[in-house]
């Protein structure tokens, strides 16, 4: 996952290219002996993030959260997925974002859609205490056809929105991914099997040997 959250104050105007909108920032230094950091953002003219750059006016300062990466010239370029000026704080209040870090549970086939896949697959997070949280992730795509063919118990972060349905009077709560993050297992023997969801248990190498604590 790479994701930024920068206060930046406008130092040039929105400037659009080929549907693309760019403004020129720079970080807010904590003090005065800070060098404040250069940023472009990026965005696409008509995305509702674009249409918030193409009002920013120059010393305007502002909250950029977004995939950012460097180039060589000290630059960093950030695709914002959210602008917060003080006009429209109650944006940043309506941010929806999860991380989830654990095991995979048991295998799960790709289902069909009309135009895409989805696969539902659980993932296990325990505390110090040993009490196990299960999450029911929901993949679609690409992701969709990742998240289907990973072993049980391979350690992994997502990343995604969480939302909440109702179904024959119950309540259920939806982890839908937009990034899954998987890192190299622990070097112990991973069960040929995770552990029932519906039992609440999982073995500790289905967890892998990474630390996953927030």
């Amino acid at each position: 996952m790479n994701v930024f959250t920068l206060g930046l104050r406008v130092t040039a105007i929105a400037n659009e290219t080929d549907g693309i909108v760019d403004v020129i920032a720079e970080s807010l230094p904590a003090s005065d002996k800070r060098i404040p950091t250069k940023l472009q953002l990026k965005q696409k003219k008509d995305h509702y993030v674009g249409k918030l750059l193409q009002k920013l006016e120059e010393n305007e300062t502002c909250l950029a959260i977004g995939p950012t990466k460097p180039t060589p010239d000290g630059v960093l370029v950030m695709q914002p997925i959210l602008i917060v000026t003080k006009e429209n704080f109650d944006d940043l209040l309506a941010m929806n974002l999860f991380i989830a870090t654990g095991g995979l549970g048991p295998k799960s086939d790709e289902v069909e859609l009309e135009d895409t896949t989805v696969t539902n697959r659980s993932l296990a997070w325990q505390n110090d205490e040993k009490e196990t949280s299960w999450f029911k992730l929901s993949a679609f795509g690409e992701l969709s056809k990742q998240l289907s063919e990973l072993a049980p118990g391979t350690p992994t972060i997502a990343v995604g929105k969480v939302s909440s349905s109702t179904k024959d009077e119950k309540t259920y709560l939806n982890y839908t991914v937009d990034k899954v993050l998987y890192l190299p297992k622990s070097s112990r023997t991973t069960p040929k099997k995770a552990a029932d969801p519906e039992k609440g248990k999982v073995t500790t190498a289905a967890l892998g040997s990474i630390d996953f604590s927030l």
